[in-house]
Order: C-alpha cells, then sequence, then structure tokens
C-alpha cells in the first residue's frame, strides 16, 4: 500500500493495527469482518513450522469492532461565504480532534465523523459516518452563516503586518462548549499535540461507538464525573486530573446551565467559569470564544502576551490591560486574537504598530464598532 493510500494508522492492541483509508465520498472498508480477516491474515500467516509465532487470541475489542455494521455516509454540498483556509482552520488550537489525511480533514463533532474538503473556490464537501447532524448543524459549527471579513473591519492598522492576510481565510468553530472547556483543562503546560492525545484518549475510553468509524464521540460531563481520577491519570491527564473530574461534577450538576451563560454578560459568565477547578481567565476566555461563540472574548496566553505587547510597543503589562487594548480591534476581536495567535507562533515577533494608531484610545473604537454592528 502506498503512502498516499495510507491516512492514518490505530492501534486496536499491542499485536493488531488497523489502517484506515479515503477521503471524502470513500467507505470505511477495515471496519468490516471480512476487511478484518484480510488484515488479520496479512500480519499473521498460518504456521507452517513449529517455529512460526501463531496469530495471537481474538479479543472482545477486536471483535466488537469487527462485527460493527459499516453505516453509508451522508453528503453535503455547502456554500461558503468569504475565504476558507481548511489548514489554518483546524490546525490553529481551537479543536483538538482534527486529522489531516491526504486533500480531507477527519474529524469528531457530536457523535458523527465529518470527512470535509474544498469544493472549488466557494464551497464544502462533507461526509458524515455516525449520526447526522444536518445541514443546518453543520452550517453552525463552520460559520457558514457569516463572513468573517465583517468581524475583521475594525483591524484595518493590522492588515500592514507581513503574513497576516492570508491568515483571514481561518474560521473560528462553534463547538461543543462541555468539550471545550475539558479540552482547555488538558492544555495546561501542554502543546497541542498532547492535549490531542488526551482528549482522543479519554473519548476512546469513555466515549460512545460511531457507527461506520473506529473512533468514539468526547463522552459527556455525566460520564466523567463518574470516572475515576487514576483512570484520567492513565489517559494523559496526569496533574490535571483532578481539575476535569471536580469540573465535571460541578457541571453535570443541575445547577450549571449553559443558555445562562450565552445570555450572560462577558465579565459574568468568565467569573462563572473561572469558578470551575482548574479554570483560570485564558481557559474561560477560551470556553466563551470556542465553546459559546463569545467573539468579543480574546484568550491570553504567552503568544498572545508576546503579540500584543509587540504590537503596543510595551516591555511588559497585566493580561487583563491587554485584553482591555484590544478592545480597539472591535466585538469580533476573538477572530484577530486567533489569526494573532498564528502568526505570531509560526512567525516570530512582530514589528510595532505606526505611532498614531497607538495614540488612538481603544474605548471610542470599541464604542464605534458597536455602532457599526
Amino acid at each position: 500500500m502506498s503512502e498516499a493510500g495510507m491516512a492514518s494508522v490505530r492501534h486496536v492492541d499491542e499485536y493488531r493495527l488497523i489502517l484506515v483509508k479515503g477521503c471524502v465520498g470513500q467507505r470505511r472498508g477495515d471496519a468490516s469482518p471480512t476487511g478484518y480477516t484480510q488484515k488479520r491474515n496479512q500480519s499473521f500467516p498460518r504456521a507452517r513450522s513449529g517455529g512460526q509465532r501463531k496469530p495471537p487470541p481474538r479479543t472482545k475489542e477486536i471483535d466488537a469492532i469487527a462485527s460493527r455494521p459499516e453505516a453509508i455516509p451522508v453528503h453535503y454540498e455547502l456554500r461558503v461565504p468569504g475565504p476558507i483556509d481548511l489548514d489554518l482552520t483546524f490546525s490553529c488550537g481551537q479543536a483538538f480532534r482534527w486529522v489531516r489525511e491526504g486533500e480531507c480533514w477527519r474529524g469528531i463533532v457530536g457523535r458523527a465523523e465529518l470527512s470535509v474538503a474544498l469544493l472549488g473556490p466557494a464551497g464544502l464537501a462533507v461526509s458524515i459516518a455516525g449520526e447526522d447532524p444536518g445541514r443546518q448543524a453543520l452550517v453552525r459549527y463552520f460559520r457558514l452563516d457569516e463572513d468573517p471579513r465583517v468581524h475583521l473591519e475594525h483591524a484595518e492598522e493590522l492588515r500592514a503586518l507581513p503574513g497576516i492576510l492570508p491568515l483571514f481565510g481561518l474560521r473560528l468553530l462553534r463547538q461543543d462548549p462541555w468539550e471545550t472547556v475539558a479540552s482547555f483543562i488538558c492544555s495546561a503546560a501542554a502543546n497541542i499535540l498532547k492535549i490531542s492525545r488526551c482528549v482522543e484518549a479519554m473519548a476512546a475510553r469513555w466515549g460512545e461507538p460511531i457507527p461506520g468509524s473506529l473512533r468514539r464521540a468526547f463522552p459527556g460531563a455525566e460520564t466523567i464525573a463518574r470516572a475515576r481520577e487514576p483512570q484520567l491519570r492513565a489517559s494523559g491527564l496526569g496533574f490535571r486530573a483532578p481539575y476535569l473530574l471536580q469540573s465535571a461534577r460541578v457541571i453535570a450538576s443541575a445547577g450549571w446551565s449553559w443558555d445562562a451563560l450565552r445570555d450572560a454578560s462577558h465579565e459574568e459568565a468568565r467569573g462563572r467559569l473561572c469558578e470551575l477547578p482548574g479554570v483560570g481567565p485564558k481557559i474561560a476566555d477560551c470556553t466563551l470564544l470556542f465553546g459559546l461563540g463569545r467573539l468579543e472574548a480574546f484568550p491570553v496566553d504567552r503568544w498572545i502576551r508576546r503579540a500584543t505587547l509587540e504590537l503596543a510597543s510595551r516591555r511588559r503589562a497585566k493580561d487583563e490591560e491587554l485584553s482591555r487594548w484590544a478592545e480597539r480591534f472591535g466585538p469580533g476581536r476573538g477572530y484577530l486574537q486567533q489569526i494573532l495567535f498564528h502568526l505570531r507562533r509560526t512567525q516570530g515577533p512582530l514589528p510595532p504598530l505606526p505611532r498614531s494608531s497607538e495614540r488612538r484610545s481603544a474605548r471610542p473604537l470599541a464604542a464605534r464598532a458597536r455602532r457599526i454592528a
């Protein structure tokens, strides 16, 4: 099998590998009993002499995968207003269950595995295995009901930054808030690859199966709330395990409401999230931005701290001061946050803004942006 035909390799146990092939519109044959038998026979030919190794005994896990019925994919073609860059959107650190396979991206959204590829200059081809979320849910998830350039109109002074214009195709996703806060609790002292592994390990252990896919849905807060701390540590969370466990128990309780946070003011919603164990201002803002669609949120991490200090020609400032400074970029500044995060992380230090721009008051600009919006 060529490298192009082999998209990824997932370990099922210490003896066996399942090869996952294909892209949009192709069926996942490796999940069928026939595909399993062929792979098994290729890996472990029948013994011809006493010195050859015999195949390992079948396990319940492998039998369950081999007997899982193959679902017929559902396909959608979606129109995209404005620019879109799938590589930027899925690899920029806002979501952690997307993997590139050839010309498409595969990811888990709810109880479905999506395969997404560009369809011409202004379209997306989406193939779904598992529970079909429907066209409107896909439009909402990918924010295809809006043009991101509208939210970047107030960042004219940044257009001169080298390398920033190609990043305007980055799309903010509307993700599940519980999965978002859980993923970013895993982000403490971890890079994107480490976070992705932790999230995938939790899904593999506690998530519900997805028909037609070898991956699993992300477990709900109620499921994680019933887990034991050593189990979470074994999934790669380490010192983050007790924080995630305690936060899951709070969110699974009757007193928690995501809808209430959507309707609350930014400061009120941020304060409520910061009451969760392991959640500080940065994780709270990430949850507001990526999980609750609050585009006024401006998470400040080390990359944004460096970027804003360089743009503002300052040596030091508190994170809250940097968030207030970013109000100059209007109510959709969350888009700009993600663009600056990627730009600073991949291209290094940024030049300071012109003095004439820096003298402007952030408060009047933010007020003018609200009137325009």
